[in-house]
């Protein structure tokens, strides 16, 4: 007999239900004259630490 992967099906919510996350500006730095930087909501903080570590790498 060949053996068949089983198959189970899953309904996942509706995404009508849920009110859409819409990304929005939290902060915006401006570096230079050519340079800017966005951070929209819901970053995730690591990435924020990074992103401050970077452009604030020469602050003191």
């Amino acid at each position: 007999m060949e053996q068949k992967p089983e198959i189970v099906r899953i309904k996942l919510e509706d995404d009508q239900r849920r009110p859409q996350s819409v990304p929005t500006k939290a902060l915006q730095i401006k570096l230079d004259a050519n340079k800017t930087v966005v951070v929209y909501n819901h970053i995730q903080g690591y990435i924020l630490d990074a992103l401050m570590k970077a452009v604030f790498a020469n602050a003191h």
